[in-house]
């Protein structure tokens, strides 16, 4: 698809949010970057990541069980400790700080600091894991109108306070919605959503429910095409899964898998 030149009547320029994976942190191409670089001019940028591997390396470290249910981490108290440190602190600063060498100054954010906020999901089958996130776009308003690029960990606080871990995938979209993104692009170890070796170009909502039953799409692929989905609105028409080891465009052409609620044949 051809990158549009449009740009709200704000004035601002519109809003992509980028959600990297946690396998994807340490595996990201310096041709990726490049490519997020170049579309400084004409885009805003929030970055919402994840850690998994990092989490599950610490937590077999430490023997902790945290077992993955329906695409979820159980999280017991200890293991809610394991993540609060790994994804809010390390991985948050490490992107931050490759963000800020690479492509632009990044500030990192914990979630749960005054932008995310949660209930559990469900507290006796997955422990400390939030539901629906509700997002506060402040936090996130005030380093983009300073030229900063908000880099922000999907940790989230309940109404009583406790620090919960919400699926990074989910509140990406959140955010993507909350703050009326143009795009939301999953950055993932694979080009887009694959039918054997082909990437298929583009999903509707039709397409993400035939391909789950068939498990065409499976794994850590179906929280993310649901993700996507649930994002899309009258403002978020379109959210794209990327490869991090690719640029995200060339030629003005974007990569990768677009989603949207319909069938287009502009995307075929």
């Amino acid at each position: 698809m051809t990158m549009s030149k449009s740009m709200p009547v704000t004035g601002h320029k519109p809003l992509l949010v980028l959600k990297i994976g946690g396998s994807m942190i340490d595996e990201l191409e310096s041709i990726f970057l490049k490519s997020v670089e170049e579309l400084r001019d004409r885009y805003q940028f929030v970055i919402v990541h994840g850690a998994g591997p990092s989490i599950s390396s610490e937590l077999k470290e430490r023997k902790i069980d945290a077992p993955f249910i329906h695409g979820l981490r159980r999280t017991t108290k200890p293991a809610m400790e394991v993540v609060e440190t790994v994804l809010g602190e390390v991985k948050n600063r490490e992107l931050a700080d490759r963000f800020t060498e690479e492509v632009m100054k990044a500030v990192g954010i914990r979630g749960c600091d005054g932008v995310i906020s949660a209930e559990f999901l469900d507290f006796s089958s997955y422990g400390y894991v939030g539901g629906t996130p509700r997002i506060e776009t402040g936090l996130l308003k005030e380093p983009l109108e300073r030229s900063f690029l908000p880099v922000v960990s999907p940790l989230a606080r309940t109404g009583n306070g406790e620090i919960v871990n919400v699926n990074a995938d989910t509140a990406a979209a959140g955010i993507a919605k909350a703050l009326k993104a143009d795009k939301l692009i999953f950055v993932t170890d694979v080009p887009g959503v694959m039918e054997g070796d082909r990437i298929i170009p583009h999903l509707s909502s039709a397409d993400i429910r035939q391909l789950i039953e068939k498990e065409t799409i499976h794994g850590g692929m179906i929280p993310k095409v649901r993700a996507a989905e649930e994002a899309l609105s009258e403002t978020l028409r379109e959210a794209v899964i990327v490869s991090g080891k690719e640029p995200m465009s060339v030629n003005g052409e974007w990569k990768g898998t677009f989603i949207t609620k319909e069938e287009k044949g502009m995307f075929l």
